[in-house]
């Protein structure tokens, strides 16, 4: 499992890198780090989450998600995009739970894409 969280201040951003299965035991840790991270942008911050090489969740790691999604929320957050690669399984395991809770990012490939996308560079 590999997790990467990382704030860029500058742009208002963050950016959330998940590989492999998350641990059910440290599940709510990563959420904590996760928001940890939010408290550190200002309102209207963009969410970048690359799952393209995630394994679906567990049942703690989606009311993880859930959580996250409120925290966005309460940190009004701007704009989300996941990058979803071809790893269709978990692709539909988080837009079934996205919808769920009325949240719907926008879609790439790529950190690239996402950044273009984000910086007005897509339609």
């Amino acid at each position: 499992m590999v997790i990467d969280i990382h704030a860029d201040v500058g742009k208002n951003r963050i950016f959330i890198r998940i590989e492999g299965q998350i641990d059910e035991s440290q599940a709510r840790s990563i959420g904590d780090a996760i928001i940890k991270q939010m408290d550190r942008l200002r309102p209207g911050f963009d969410v970048v989450s690359d799952l393209s090489r995630a394994e679906p969740l567990g049942p703690e790691g989606l009311a993880q998600f859930r959580r996250i999604v409120e925290a966005q929320r309460e940190r009004k957050f701007g704009r989300a995009v996941r990058i979803v690669g071809r790893a269709a399984q978990t692709a539909l395991q988080f837009a079934r739970t996205s919808k769920e809770v009325e949240h719907e990012p926008y879609l790439a490939f790529s950190r690239e894409e996402a950044e273009r996308l984000l910086d007005g560079q897509l339609p």
